[in-house]
């Protein structure tokens, strides 16, 4: 009779991004949403949905690289695009890294990896 709460797959996914320094999990996350974007039960839009919901504006920019660079499909990448206030600011793919590298502008990261 008792209630147990828990995190969904994706929701966990997106959460190893959000709070990368609380978990240590940054690449790892990273390595989890390649490998899960390989399996045909993952469903990428809603991803994205569960990514903007939840995420801040780092963590979607940083998924959004990824997906793109995963070659995910570019109507959806419009969908994540287009919810993003404009910025000027880069940030790092890898926050713990120096922010050197090549620049991603669409989503605003730098490619420190």
């Amino acid at each position: 009779g008792e209630k147990a709460v828990y995190s969904s797959r994706l929701r966990t996914l997106v959460d190893a991004v959000y709070d990368w320094s609380r978990f240590n999990s940054l690449p790892r996350a990273y390595t989890w949403i390649r490998n899960e974007l390989r399996t045909d039960q993952f469903n990428v839009e809603q991803f994205i949905r569960v990514a903007v919901r939840y995420g801040n504006v780092s963590t979607v920019r940083r998924i959004g690289a990824l997906l793109e660079r995963e070659s995910v499909e570019e109507g959806l990448l419009l969908k994540m695009d287009g919810m993003l206030p404009s910025s000027s600011a880069f940030i790092p793919w890898i926050p713990a890294r120096p922010k050197r590298g090549t620049i991603n502008r669409r989503w605003g990261v730098v490619d420190n990896d």
